[in-house]
């Protein structure tokens, strides 16, 4: 119980499969994510992750509130080895939930039941994302008289538009999968059975191209978060001519002329 992970045919699978709490964030929860997406990057072989809930009925309940929230409001002085890392500084619990992404490969959420608060933030931080029918959405934080703070202020406007993503924030109400498909959340909406099936074949689909490609268009979409028009433009020319000019691009262009496969 607690985090799974598994690598194979160069996809990386991360669970959350923590029943008791019905995959809450705990500081351990976060500190072993920070560590698989750490490794995911380190990782050559890996080309692209599916986040995904081992349980039937939840994707993630959000932040512990009886582990991680004392700890990181000062209700109590941090124990744990992971209670230490998760106030040692300030961008662990951000790098762990994805609001602040190194890794450059793509992470496609594979999402069912309740996605809650920090789950939410965390599915706001994938590339891709796909969700059963079942599934249901919301941020509730402002119904406990708080306010989110892991990234939702900003990803949701630039995800759903101004106007939703205040709905979304304001109200705490609940959204089905059919609603956030329909605002362009989702790239996905398939029945339960169908979920892993259905994220695997984006996973599968992206590792088959070119790694060095899916790399920095994935680092690009981080990066130009925030630039002008121009800086933005810029940008992409600077961290794309490299690819073009790769031993890997030589490879795709030789391989559709002889209609074969490429070898990435």
């Amino acid at each position: 119980m607690g985090i799974e992970f598994t690598i194979e045919s160069n996809i990386a699978k991360v669970g959350l499969n923590i029943p008791e709490t019905k995959n809450a964030l705990s500081p351990q929860a976060l500190l072993d994510l920070y560590r698989i997406w750490e490794e995911c990057q380190e990782n050559n072989d890996v080309r692209a992750v599916v986040f995904y809930s081992a349980l039937p009925d939840i994707f993630c309940s959000g932040m512990d509130l009886k582990t991680a929230i004392p700890v990181l409001t000062a209700a109590r002085e941090p124990e744990t080895e992971a209670e230490k890392w998760l106030i040692s500084w300030g961008d662990a619990v951000g790098k762990a939930m994805l609001k602040y992404k190194d890794l450059d490969r793509p992470v496609i959420a594979a999402i069912n039941g309740y996605c809650l608060t920090g789950g939410f933030e965390m599915a706001m931080g994938c590339e891709l994302r796909v969700a059963s029918e079942d599934a249901l959405f919301q941020m509730r934080e402002t119904t406990l008289g708080i306010m989110p703070t892991g990234g939702s202020n900003v990803f949701l406007p630039m995800q759903v538009g101004a106007t939703r993503a205040m709905e979304i924030l304001l109200t705490g109400n609940n959204f089905p999968a059919s609603t956030l498909y329909e605002w362009g959340f989702l790239n996905r909406v398939v029945p339960r059975e169908k979920l892993m099936d259905s994220a695997m074949e984006l996973a599968e689909r992206i590792a088959g191209n070119g790694p060095m490609s899916v790399r920095t268009m994935v680092r690009l979409s981080h990066q130009i978060k925030g630039l002008s028009f121009k800086e933005a433009m810029d940008k992409e020319v600077e961290m794309g001519l490299p690819v073009f000019m790769s031993a890997e691009a030589r490879e795709g262009v030789k391989a559709q002329r002889e209609k074969r496969k490429p070898n990435f």
